[in-house]
Parts: structure tokens; C-alpha cells; sequence
């Protein structure tokens, strides 16, 4: 292994020492790499040094800020607490003085007069109260006010109990707050306290207490009365604390190192939590006496220009939280002597890399300087060997980009004369390949190609002539170019059954009698191959033997190679122009509209059956989309005549339309074919039957009326008149009449449903009056059946999103039909909620339905065999319920055991809130 190092070692060195411009080049080199690093470790020193420092100071700062804004956040609050104990009376708007209302223990007086310094806390963003207690002697809160989440007006809390807490036990009791063993610095304290709100979990808050005194005419020590504590929540205080401090983060923990607050993401804040070192390491420093107290801070903040270190009773540490690196201060939090617990800020270390970004030219500035010399003196030296070898380059990579009239003028009588010579005879070699290749690539016509392919091999060997032979419908045929000599020309009117070639490149003499009758006596043939299948041939002819010798052999078999792979295209591109043209052909042909669009929606082929359809909406521009036609029709229903279809409108024409994805056989998505036929005539002569039905159900319903009224005026005024068997057959005309009323009125529901003609008024309905009211027509005749109807629906049913006469046909259908199939046993009409819709089901006991056509049960002119009474329907009713309920946005379904009964199970929408509701 060591060997073969040593032997690589060895021939590198040989390398460099074999070329001059290494030998000359690479010691200058060495020497502006070696200036560069040194000058860039001594600059990136000095400056990453320096921005540290500064760094280490400005974090100082953010440390000293966050204690000063604390300080004066404590600073603010005893003045505003000052403030509220001073208050005098105000007799404009009947407020006591604070310290009076107190010892009264007027509460109502209490909120009047701190009415206003509640409103102007809020405005102070150094006080920015979001909590106000006024408590007795007892500890029993007076006044307990809470900023409310929205508005001015606070949350007033009946009740609090302050008493047991060791800081406001201290204010209770006089108890003056110490600092160390002898400063006294007065009866306020500052801390931390925790309230509890509605649902149960506690909130920390900042806070400052004052006691309240009051000193009777005859007295000489003051009564103590209660106190006053304004406190704000600590995460509001510590967001404001980070604001002001500058810090990108803040942190306050408790005396075991947790967090209590901070403002960093939920995720990363167990990174933030001090260990039993660190918290040992704290103490002995705050044991020493140097930490900061914020009750000895006179809230000042610290100015960018002062000059401030990080606090001596601190610990500095750096933690990474996602992607980002953060350097933290951890100091002891000391209010008026006593610690609170500590607290901590920090700056994203992205600063010293934004710095030294910004120094970075300033490096590079002074790194290129001490360089400069070398590299000037380097280049210098080297150009005066390397030029030579320079200009050989420079030809080369300009040939090589496509250049390749370039040429080398190094006239040197040594190797780099004799290399420049050779390369200019390459280059040109290279650029007569090349232009032909770019000519033939242009081209797509046979005859273009073999100009161009005679033009090039002429260049090489005069008097030689490029011949194609291509497949033709009943063999192959010879093509020339169009100024072929005549010799040649001939050959077109000759086909040929085989090829003469054999699926490789031939140089022959040549002997085919019909080229050898043309002259031809020396031929290179190339096969013309596509999928590895020969499909004609090309032939360089010449009318010379041996005319191709080695020299022109390769250049002339590269000349043929480029043919080739022309011919061919050409040959596929004239396959797919005639396929193209059969297409077009085909399409236009076709009497509906066909539209092809690519994946992006790009209309790419419309025949003309489709444009005339679309002439009305055809954009102007030339680009069109599949977006930019309205393709999306409506359902045009003819549930009398046919099935309903989507129907789309253009013009005065009516277009069924027809969508198709076309797809590669891996699934790929290339675009859609959509096809429109014109329904225009089925659309009017199905309008046609439909008005023919409507119109003469109309005037059937006339007659059929006075027929009806004249019937039951006979039954009742000549009823002693007529013998039973009379009787019983003018009932049996009346029924009848009944009957064809009833099957009129269907036929004119199903013209005004498919001229969409019915109006719904979607509200609330009561189901049980439109129930009720439904079944009254049938009640009688159910009655003399012995058939017993049930109502079983709940006291607490909701009201439906209904049209309540839409909703009264569509019941009054479904109890005809129980009235026609059933005939002994009951009706069950139950109600009941399933999530977002109300189900009613109407179940009997009649013989049941087939199950043969339960699927198309509710289409039209659909009736259940077995009954061929007089009582039997026409087959719309069921259709009409569906359609009826589809229009309130409902549902009807069925099942059904033969022999049983049936059950239809209606579905609508109810409303989640009360309101008014439409009744009977």
C-alpha cells in the first residue's frame, strides 16, 4: 500500500516537472496561497474576537435593561398605587375618598372612585393593570377588578380572600421590607401570585401591595385599614420585558430552575431549565452580594452607548433550539432583598455571523491585497510561455461551442506549430460534417435532403450523385433530387420488389442492371433502418470504379450516416402528414362536434361540425380552452318520454356532451376528447309532448269536475228516487271520475315539474299538522277497510326545512297509494332524528313489492302487478313524491318484504336552531 503511494507521489511530481508552466506558475502559487491564509486566519481572528466582545456587551446590556424595565414596572406600580390610596373625594360625580370608602367598606363607592384610574392604568404601558384589589384588615377584597378579554369595562370578582398569603400577611402586619440586615426600604412588596380563574387553572401574575392607613384627629399612631395590589399577568409582563430589554428571549424561572414563563415555543422550553449545578453555581455568587436588586434599580434603561458588562452574579451558556443557537445570561431575580427565583434573556448567536458577514469584504480586501503582488508577478511570468498555448486553447473551445471557422495562428517552427496545423485541418473536416449535418437537420422533404447529401459528397469526390430508395404501396421506388442529371432521373419510373441491400453498409462495384444502365459503376449503400428493420436504402453513386478511396471513405460513410438518420425523418414525417390528413379527413366527416384538448385544457384539433355548433361562444383569440367554453349544461328532465340528460345551451341549439380522458397505456393523462351532438329537435319535439300533455290534462279537468259535481248532487237530492243498483252505479261512475281526476292532476304535477314550473318556499314546517292534513281525503275510506292508521310521533320532533304544499303533495301520494294496495290490516306513520336530517316512514301492511323492480320503483308509469282493480294508479305517483322531495332537498326510499308490507322512509333537512315555525 505504502508502494504504490510512493509511486503516485512520484509520478505527480514527474507531471509538474514536465510541464514549464508548472514549474513556473506553481511556486508563485504556493506562496499567494500561503499569503492568503495566513492573512485570512490574523483577519478572521481579529474581527470574530471582536465581534464576540461586543456581542458579550450587548447582551450585558439586554441583561441590565430586562432588571431596569422590571424595576420600573415595580417604580410604576407603587405609583399608581400612591395614586389610588391618595384619591380625594369627588363631589361632581359623587365618588368618596379611597382611604374613607375603605374604612366604611363601601364597595359601591370604591368602584366609582377608582373608575378612572382603572382607565388610566390601561393607557399606562408601564403599568397596564390586569388586576385590582382593595382589601381590609382581613384580607377580604373590597374590590376585586380583572381586565375583561374585549372592552374597557373589568370582570368584577365578588369574595377573594387575600389573607394566609405571606406578602400581604406582611403588609397586614406593618412588617417593613429589609434589604440585607440593616437598609430599610418600607412597608411595599413585589412578588409573584397566582389567581385562579373560571375553569379551574392558575395564572402567575406580577404584582406590588401597599398597605392603607388612616390616622383618626385624636390618635398618633395610624390605624391600618387594609391594602391596595395591582398586579399584571406574568406572561404579558414578560413579553413587555422582552420588548424593552431588546432580548430575542426571556425566560423566568422559579428558585428550582423551572419555568414559570417564557417566550419560546411550548417544544423547546425544557432546554431552558437550570440544573442543580447551575442553580448551586448561582447561589454562591448571589451569597457574595454582587447581584442586581430590582428594588435598588432606579428603572433607568441602559443607553447603547454606556458602557455595560455582562451582571457579575450571572452564568452565561449557550443552547440550540431548532435551527437556531442562542447565548443566555442566568441571573438571580432579587426584589427588595428577597429572591424571587431567576430570570434569563438571550441573543440569537446569528448576530456574530450577520457581522461577520458585513466585515466580509473588508477580509477579502485585505486577503486580495496581500496577494495581489504574487498573482500579478505569477501571471506575468506564465504568460510569457503559456501564450502559445493559450491561443491553441482559445481555438479549441471556440470550435468546440460551434465556432468552427476558427482557426489556430501559431506559426512556431516547434510542436505547437505542427499541433496547430493539424488541428486547423481537423477543424475543417469538422466544420464541412458539421454544416451538412445542420442542413439536414433543417429539412423534412426527400428532395431537399438528397440536394444537400449530393452537394456535400461532391465536395469530397466530384460527379457523385446521392439516390434514395423508399417503400411504396406495392414495393419501393428510386427517389433523386429535382436537378438530378437524367441519367438518373429515369430511374424514377422504375419500381423495384427487393432491395439491394442486405442490412448493412456496402461498398461495391456496382452491378444492378438498372443503376449500371444509368452509369453507375462504384455505389456506397447504406440501409435506411427504423425499430431494426430495413425500410429502404441510400446510395452514394459514381460513375467511376474504385471511385471512393480510403481517404474520402470515412468522411463520405459519416456524410452517409447523417443522410440516413435525415431520410428517415423525413420518411415518418410524411407517414404522419398522411395519417394527419386522414384524420382531418375522418373528423370532418362527422356530423357531430368533436374537440380534442391536451392535459393543460389547450384546444388542439375542433372539427367544423364543432365549430358551427360553437360559432355563438367561440372567443376571438387564437389560443382556446376547454375553460373558455360553457360545456357545463343543466339536466334537461323528460322523465315522460326517456331518462333525464345534461343538456347545454348555445345558441338557439341544444348539445348533449360527451367527455372521454385520453390516456397512455402507463395511465398518463394526454388530454380529453369531448364529443357534442345536437339534440336540439328531441329537445323541442319532447317539449312538444310534454305542453300536448299538459294542455290536454287541463282541459280533461274541466269536464271531469262537473262531471264529479253533477254525480254527487244526483246521489244526494235523488236518493229515494233510485234503487240501490242504480245507486251503486252512478258511485261506481263517480269513483271513476274520482279517478281520472286524480290521474289528470298527476299528468299536469309531471308537465309542471319538467317545465320547472314549481315554486318552492324553503322554511320551517310543523310535521304533524301537514301529516294530519294529507291523510284527512282518506281517512273514510281507510275507516270502512277496518284499516287502522297510527301516528306515532315524538313530542320534541323538530320542524322541517320544507315547502309545506309541496311537502302535503308529496305525503298526500304516498297515503293514495297505501289507500289502493292495502286492504286489511294498519298504517304506521313514525318520525324520528339522525343527525342532520329528520326521517319520516309511512310503513303497511299491503302485499309488499317485487323485488325485481324496487330499483325503478320510482320512476314513472312504474305499477306493482297483482292489483287490476279500479282502485289501481298510473304509475306517476311515487315518481312525483320523488321528484317533489328532491326539490326541498330531501329523499324518499323503500323496502318492502313481499307479502308483509312496505316501508317508504322519507328524509329531510331540519333546522339546528329554533325558530319561527309554519304551522296548520
Amino acid at each position: 500500500m505504502y508502494i504504490h503511494r510512493g509511486n503516485a507521489v512520484r509520478q505527480v511530481i514527474t507531471v509538474l516537472r514536465s510541464r514549464i508552466l508548472f514549474t513556473i506558475i506553481l511556486p508563485y502559487l504556493l506562496l499567494m496561497i500561503m499569503v492568503m491564509l495566513v492573512g485570512s486566519g490574523i483577519a478572521m481572528t481579529l474581527v470574530a474576537g471582536s465581534w464576540q466582545e461586543r456581542f458579550n456587551n450587548q447582551l450585558g446590556q439586554v441583561a441590565r435593561n430586562f432588571a431596569e424595565t422590571l424595576a420600573l414596572r415595580e417604580i410604576s406600580n407603587i405609583a399608581y398605587l400612591g395614586q389610588i390610596v391618595f384619591t380625594a373625594a369627588n363631589a361632581d360625580s359623587g365618588a368618596p375618598a379611597v382611604v374613607d370608602a375603605i374604612a366604611r367598606r363601601d364597595e359601591d363607592g370604591l368602584a366609582i372612585a377608582l373608575r378612572g384610574l382603572w382607565t388610566l392604568g390601561q393607557s399606562n404601558e408601564n403599568i397596564s393593570p390586569d388586576r385590582l384589589i382593595v382589601f381590609d384588615s382581613s384580607g377580604m377584597a373590597l374590590l376585586d377588578w380583572e381586565r375583561a378579554p374585549v372592552g374597557d369595562e373589568p370582570t368584577r370578582y365578588v369574595g377573594t380572600n387575600l389573607a394566609g398569603l405571606p406578602l400581604i400577611e406582611q403588609v397586614l402586619q406593618g412588617v417593613q421590607t429589609p434589604v440585607g440586615s440593616d437598609e430599610i426600604l418600607g412597608d411595599k412588596y413585589s412578588g409573584l401570585i397566582a389567581f385562579q380563574q373560571a375553569d379551574g387553572s392558575q395564572v402567575l401574575h406580577f404584582f406590588t401591595v401597599a398597605p392603607v392607613y388612616a390616622r383618626a384627629d385624636d390618635a398618633d399612631v395610624p390605624q391600618l385599614l387594609g391594602g391596595v395590589l395591582v398586579a399584571q399577568r406574568l406572561d404579558r409582563t414578560l413579553n413587555f420585558l422582552q420588548e424593552r430589554s431588546q432580548a430575542a428571549l426571556t425566560v423566568w424561572l422559579d428558585s428550582n430552575g423551572d419555568l414559570l414563563a417564557a417566550t419560546v415555543p411550548e417544544s423547546f422550553r425544557p432546554l431552558f431549565r437550570l440544573n442543580a449545578d447551575q442553580i448551586e453555581m448561582l447561589v454562591r455568587m448571589n451569597a457574595l452580594g454582587t447581584c442586581l436588586d430590582i428594588g435598588n434599580l432606579t428603572g433607568r434603561l441602559v443607553t447603547p452607548i454606556e458602557p455595560v458588562r455582562l451582571p457579575t452574579c450571572s452564568l452565561s451558556t449557550t443552547i440550540s433550539a431548532g435551527d437556531y443557537e442562542y447565548q443566555l445570561v442566568y441571573a438571580p431575580l432579587l426584589i427588595r432583598g428577597s429572591q424571587s427565583g431567576y430570570f434569563a434573556v438571550g441573543l440569537s448567536r446569528d448576530f456574530i455571523l450577520s457581522a461577520w458577514a458585513s466585515s466580509r469584504n473588508a477580509v477579502i480586501g485585505v486577503t486580495a491585497g496581500l496577494a495581489l503582488a504574487a498573482v500579478i508577478v505569477g501571471y506575468w511570468v506564465a504568460r510569457q510561455i503559456t501564450r502559445p498555448l493559450d491561443e491553441l486553447v482559445a481555438v479549441a473551445d471556440a470550435v468546440s461551442a460551434g465556432d468552427l471557422d476558427r482557426r489556430s495562428t501559431v506559426q512556431a517552427e516547434n510542436e505547437l506549430g505542427r499541433l496547430a496545423f493539424a488541428f486547423n485541418q481537423m477543424t475543417a473536416h469538422l466544420l464541412h460534417l458539421y454544416q451538412t449535418s445542420r442542413q439536414l437537420n433543417r429539412e423534412l422533404q426527400i428532395d431537399a435532403i438528397l440536394q444537400i447529401a449530393t452537394n456535400s459528397a461532391t465536395d469530397l469526390q466530384p460527379q457523385t450523385e446521392a439516390i434514395a430508395i423508399v417503400p411504396d404501396t406495392d414495393g419501393w421506388r428510386f427517389r433523386v433530387r429535382t436537378n438530378a442529371p437524367l441519367n438518373y432521373a429515369t430511374l424514377t419510373e422504375h419500381a423495384l420488389t427487393t432491395l439491394p441491400v442486405n442490412g448493412e453498409t456496402q461498398l461495391v462495384p456496382y452491378t444492378d442492371p438498372l443503376l449500371a444502365a444509368g452509369g453507375v459503376q462504384s455505389a456506397l449503400v447504406v440501409p435506411l433502418l427504423r425499430e431494426q428493420q430495413t425500410i429502404g436504402a441510400l446510395i452514394f453513386a459514381h460513375p467511376e470504379r474504385n471511385a471512393f478511396s480510403s481517404a474520402v471513405l470515412p468522411h463520405l460513410q459519416a456524410i452517409a450516416n447523417m443522410t440516413v438518420v435525415a431520410l428517415v425523418n423525413a420518411l415518418l414525417y410524411e407517414a404522419a402528414q398522411r395519417d394527419a390528413e386522414q384524420r382531418r379527413a375522418i373528423l370532418a366527416s362527422i356530423s357531430d362536434g368533436v374537440i380534442v384538448s391536451d392535459a393543460r385544457g389547450r384546444i388542439v384539433l375542433l372539427n367544423p361540425a364543432a365549430r358551427q355548433l360553437l360559432q355563438p361562444v367561440l372567443p376571438a383569440h387564437a389560443d382556446l380552452s376547454i375553460h373558455d367554453l360553457p360545456l357545463t349544461g343543466k339536466e334537461a328532465r323528460s322523465e315522460l318520454f326517456g331518462r333525464p340528460e345534461e343538456v347545454v345551451t348555445i345558441g338557439h341549439r341544444f348539445l348533449t356532451v360527451g367527455r372521454a380522458p385520453v390516456c397512455m397505456t402507463d395511465g398518463t393523462r394526454l388530454g380529453e376528447v369531448i364529443v357534442l351532438h345536437d339534440v336540439t329537435s328531441a329537445i323541442q319535439i319532447d317539449r312538444a309532448k310534454t305542453d300536448f300533455i299538459a294542455t290536454i290534462s287541463h282541459e280533461l279537468r274541466t269536464p271531469l269536475t262537473i262531471v264529479r259535481g253533477y254525480l254527487e248532487l244526483i246521489l244526494r237530492q235523488s236518493a229515494s228516487a233510485l234503487d240501490a243498483e242504480q245507486r251503486d252505479m252512478l258511485e261506481e261512475v263517480r269513483q271513476s271520475a274520482i279517478q281520472m281526476t286524480h290521474l289528470v292532476n298527476n299528468a299536469i304535477m309531471v308537465a309542471n315539474l319538467d317545465a320547472g314550473q314549481i315554486e318552492v318556499q324553503i322554511q320551517p314546517v310543523a310535521l304533524a299538522p301537514v301529516i294530519e292534513e294529507a291523510l284527512r281525503p282518506y281517512r273514510a275510506v281507510l275507516s270502512e277497510r277496518d284499516i287502522q292508521v297510527l301516528l306515532v310521533l315524538p313530542d320534541d320532533l323538530p320542524p322541517v326545512l320544507a315547502d309545506r304544499e309541496l311537502l302535503k303533495q308529496a305525503l298526500s301520494q304516498l297515503f293514495d297509494n297505501a289507500r289502493r294496495y292495502v286492504h286489511q290490516g294498519q298504517i304506521l306513520v313514525s318520525a324520528g332524528v339522525d343527525s342532520d336530517t329528520l326521517w319520516l316512514a309511512i310503513s303497511d301492511t299491503g302485499p309488499g313489492i317485487p323485488t325485481e323492480i324496487m330499483g325503478r320503483l320510482f320512476t314513472r308509469f312504474q305499477r306493482v302487478d297483482g292489483n287490476n282493480s279500479a282502485q289501481r294508479g298510473g304509475g306517476l305517483g311515487l315518481a312525483i313524491t320523488r321528484q317533489l322531495l328532491e326539490l326541498q332537498g330531501g329523499s324518499i326510499t323503500v323496502t318492502s318484504t313481499p307479502g308483509q308490507g312496505s316501508t317508504f322512509t322519507i328524509r329531510l333537512r331540519y333546522p339546528k336552531e329554533r325558530g319561527r315555525v309554519v304551522g296548520g
